[in-house]
């Protein structure tokens, strides 16, 4: 229990250590042509709808990236994906798996952070995510976020119209 403490106050801390820090998104950085997303693979198992998100903003399947979290990794299902737990995570906050550390590593044009619900996690992941754009759909993300669509995590056909709407606006289309 120690142990669980004191690694999400380390990650809290990143966390706050990373929003002290100015966004890094300047606008009109050109077209997209990588994708990071971020899900709740508990709630969200169907995350091919979201490939579809990915067309509607043309970007091929071999430059999207997804990454989910679940509440504990079993070691006999095929998730299909990286997925990632609280045990993914060092006392210190260090990444303990490759395939996450890799997701992670990789610089992406847009970061997707498509969940609801707020978790440590997640919103971990989402910040260590390097990314010119982060758009979520969580309220209260906005320090995590530079665009924040207030959808329901389930109309992706409303999220993909305001992404391209937004993306349009800010000349990355």
């Amino acid at each position: 229990m120690i142990f669980k403490g004191l690694k999400e106050n380390s990650i809290k801390k990143a966390i706050k250590a990373s929003n002290l820090k100015p966004a890094n998104y300047g606008g009109d950085a050109g077209a997209v042509r990588s994708l990071a997303i971020i899900i709740n693979y508990d709630t969200l198992v169907d995350y091919k709808p979201l490939m579809d998100i990915a067309k509607a903003i043309r970007i091929s399947n071999d430059n999207i990236f997804i990454a989910g979290y679940v509440d504990r990794i079993y070691k006999n299902v095929n998730y299909m994906i990286p997925v990632f737990s609280q045990n993914s995570f060092g006392i210190n906050g260090k990444v303990k798996q490759e395939d996450i550390q890799a997701f992670l590593d990789r610089p992406y044009d847009i970061a997707i952070n498509y969940y609801s619900t707020p978790n440590l996690f997640l919103k971990y992941v989402s910040t260590l995510c390097k990314s010119e754009l982060k758009v979520g759909i969580t309220e209260g993300s906005e320090n995590v976020n530079n665009l924040v669509l207030k959808v329901n995590e389930k109309d992706y056909d409303q999220f993909s119209k305001e992404l391209v709407k937004y993306l349009n606006i800010l000349k990355r289309l």
